[in-house]
């Protein structure tokens, strides 16, 4: 199994082992992430990013899914940790140091598609835009 390091605010580092959304996932608790290739092919850059007391549970129909999938996610990093107190601090020590996109405000309309556009090898097709004037 692939495992890939991530150093969170405090300095520490922060171990995830890397699976296929395909996978089967145990029904542990843990901090996971939503993740596409970086550039060039190197290393991981998180998406979307969070914790729950069961995996396999959480995995089965996830909401965020499609959206991180549009932003180039391709895998799903898995950290296990059974202390609740311990996965919130790992949880809060890695989103200060990668602002994951989908952890960030929501984004609406014309926004989304900026972002999937940036995420994008390909440039977006454009679209008219319609203004009304009152």
């Amino acid at each position: 199994m692939t495992e890939v390091h991530f150093r969170g605010e405090s300095g520490r580092a922060h171990r995830f082992a890397v699976h296929s959304p395909h996978d089967a996932f145990p029904t542990a608790a843990a901090v996971y992430g939503f993740a596409r290739p970086g550039f060039g092919g190197k290393g991981w850059v998180v998406v979307f990013l969070s914790r729950t007391a069961n995996l396999a549970g959480r995995m089965s129909g996830h909401e965020r899914w499609e959206e991180a999938r549009m932003l180039g996610a391709t895998h799903i990093l898995v950290h296990q940790r059974e202390e609740r107190d311990v996965r919130e601090y790992v949880e809060a020590d890695l989103l200060s140091a990668l602002r994951p996109v989908l952890n960030g405000p929501l984004l609406e309309g014309e926004a989304v598609e900026t972002a999937v556009a940036s995420f994008d090898t390909q440039s977006a097709p454009s679209r008219p835009r319609l203004v009304w004037a009152a």
